[in-house]
């Protein structure tokens, strides 16, 4: 699918000194943001936690097919506080966004150049958690939000599924009366 970015994303892109990152969103009752970074970081107006390298993200792949391309995410070395919200929060079908963005370059301060690119939205899938000692380190299967096409449909075209979305569309109320019905075509004997 083509994409724009920024002009001066793309400059900062290509020039020969790059401060990329990356940031995650998990949306959580209380949703908890974490970036490639150091420190706590405002990225789109909202704080990010900043785990440094102890964050992985893995290949983001896209395909000419509609085709459902998960990835894996794995943050080591948490604290306790982070791991009790794993516990307590994670689940099946928590949606799950990473950004793709490049700091300048021309100054120490971080600053963020353009908007940062959403380059993956899924859900997560798989939760794997391993303890090292004092610290943690938890493994997210995230799936992408195209694994909704390979679900099956369960919908029924009768009168009760469409009053369920539309309660007064009468479009569907007689279809039960259809298949008992004579229907002479042509110009039949009446």
């Amino acid at each position: 699918m083509a994409r724009t970015i920024g002009s001066s994303f793309s400059t900062q892109l290509s020039s020969t000194q790059t401060r990329p990152f990356y940031a995650v969103e998990f949306l959580y009752s209380t949703p908890l943001r974490i970036w490639t970074g150091y420190d706590d970081f405002t990225i789109l107006s909202q704080t990010y936690l900043g785990l440094g390298n102890l964050i992985t993200i893995g290949q983001v792949q896209e395909s000419a097919d509609t085709k459902a391309n998960g990835i894996k995410i794995v943050a080591s070395g948490l604290n306790t506080d982070i791991l009790s919200t794993a516990f307590s929060q994670t689940q099946q079908g928590i949606v799950v966004n990473v950004y793709f963005g490049v700091l300048t370059t021309t100054s120490n301060a971080q600053a963020i150049v353009d908007t940062p690119y959403e380059i993956f939205s899924g859900f997560v899938d798989t939760v794997t958690i391993s303890e090292q000692g004092e610290t943690s380190a938890i493994s997210f299967g995230i799936e992408s939000k195209l694994i909704a096409l390979e679900r099956p449909i369960d919908l029924r075209y009768t009168d009760q599924d469409q009053k369920h979305y539309f309660p007064n569309d009468k479009g569907l109320e007689f279809v039960d009366d259809i298949q008992d019905k004579q229907i002479i075509w042509g110009g039949g004997k009446k």
